[in-house]
């Protein structure tokens, strides 16, 4: 009886001691991407606001290439996703952004909405997660992908 008591509660807990997943957006949002060419410049980019698409929340996407407040994110808490909702010529698409749910060697298809890389960027593959501080002093968890064995679109497939 008692093992069979330590085998329940060892279920009904083990979920209170894994890594909690803390929410990307929250109520004030702001990243800055900082590139180095010829010089380094940053920009810096925000949420402003909030609004509903299709019966789902989202906040509005400010800054340096988003003033035209047609880029939306929004967050699945629950299922550890966030997504792109770009609205464009009255189209709306949204795209999977983020997806902290991965585990180690589980593959993702990745899209590039909006940028000079191929925006159906193909498969990649989960290698492996790692914790690194920030300017805050917490560490934080960094996920580093390479292109799956079926990635064809890829300029720099892994060897």
């Amino acid at each position: 009886m008692k093992k069979l008591l330590s085998i329940f509660l060892l279920i009904c807990f083990t979920p209170l001691f894994g890594q909690e997943y803390k929410p990307l957006l929250d109520d004030y949002n702001e990243w800055h991407q900082t590139y180095c060419f010829f010089g380094c410049y940053t920009d810096i980019y925000y949420t402003d606001g909030d609004t509903i698409v299709d019966g789902l929340d989202y906040k509005i996407l400010d800054g340096y290439h988003y003033i035209s407040r047609s880029f939306l994110l929004r967050e699945e808490v629950q299922e550890r996703k966030v997504y792109l909702n770009l609205t464009l010529n009255g189209i709306s698409t949204e795209y999977l952004l983020y997806d902290y749910s991965l585990a180690v060697g589980d593959s993702i298809d990745m899209k590039n909405p909006i940028t000079p890389f191929p925006e159906d960027a193909g498969y990649y593959t989960l290698d492996s997660i790692v914790p690194r501080p920030l300017v805050d002093g917490n560490e934080y968890r960094h996920f580093y992908f390479k292109p799956s064995e079926s990635n064809n679109v890829s300029f720099n497939k892994a060897t």
